[in-house]
């Protein structure tokens, strides 16, 4: 079994170089069983609509391929990306999972989830339900697609301070990830900020790992399981 993990490319359209070098990466994807998207790919995706599709084109027609090639797609939605499941479950049969996914890997029980939902300030789980709501997609129905992506890119300019949080976001997940080993997963994969990990746990006598990819956006960093073992790796075009 040999499955990649990609999160946080943060891809802001079609002038992002960004986008193009995951265009190159994922072309180069040619035996892996499983590519797993743990939420962020995109600065901002919601529902369907042309202006989303025209904008990020590249990266889901690479993804379409890979599909074809016979990789299964499991795609954890985060916090800039979300309702995203009819669309890549219609276009690439994706597993998308809102909030979290329970997987089985080579015996082993995985915990996948972006990371997000640690965030328990009131004033973001307010936001983030919201974000969610039917009431939001209604709004996101009636608005014109094109002011809504300039809507969401200024948006998205006034909530880049998770850089500044990525060690204490760091800490809490892997806060989050002991918790889990001690419900019995063997393995938790998360990610939110930004920093590349692999940690052995031990908790309660239970030995577990938690990993997280770090971010495409920055670094181009992202996470290989081959043979049981991770490996986190960077991609130098």
């Amino acid at each position: 079994m040999k499955a990649v993990f990609v999160a946080d490319a943060h891809l802001k359209g079609l002038d992002d170089p960004n986008q193009r070098l995951l265009c190159a990466f994922l072309e180069g994807l040619n035996d892996i069983d499983i590519l797993f998207i743990v939420g962020d790919l995109f600065e901002f995706w919601t529902g369907y609509n042309k202006v989303l599709y025209r904008q990020f084109s590249p990266v889901i027609e690479k993804l379409i391929k890979l599909k074809n090639r016979g990789t299964r797609i499991i795609y954890v939605e985060g916090n800039h990306d979300f309702s995203i499941g009819p669309f890549f479950k219609a276009r690439m049969g994706a597993d998308v999972y809102p909030d979290s996914a329970v997987i089985f890997m080579d015996g082993n029980k995985i915990y996948l989830s972006h990371g997000d939902i640690i965030d328990r300030r009131t004033r973001y789980v307010l936001w983030r339900w919201f974000l969610r709501s039917p009431l939001f997609r209604l709004i996101n129905s009636i608005v014109p697609s094109s002011y809504g992506w300039k809507v969401a890119m200024m948006l998205s300019k006034r909530s880049r301070r998770y850089m500044e949080r990525g060690v204490i976001l760091e800490r809490l997940l892997r806060e989050y990830a002991r918790n889990k080993i001690k419900e019995g997963f063997d393995i938790i994969v998360m990610a939110h900020s930004h920093l590349a990990c692999i940690s052995k746990e031990a908790v309660d006598g239970r030995d577990g790992l938690y990993a997280n990819p770090g971010d495409w956006a920055g670094n181009h960093n992202y996470l290989v399981y081959e043979d049981g073992k991770f490996r986190v790796e960077k991609f130098n075009e």
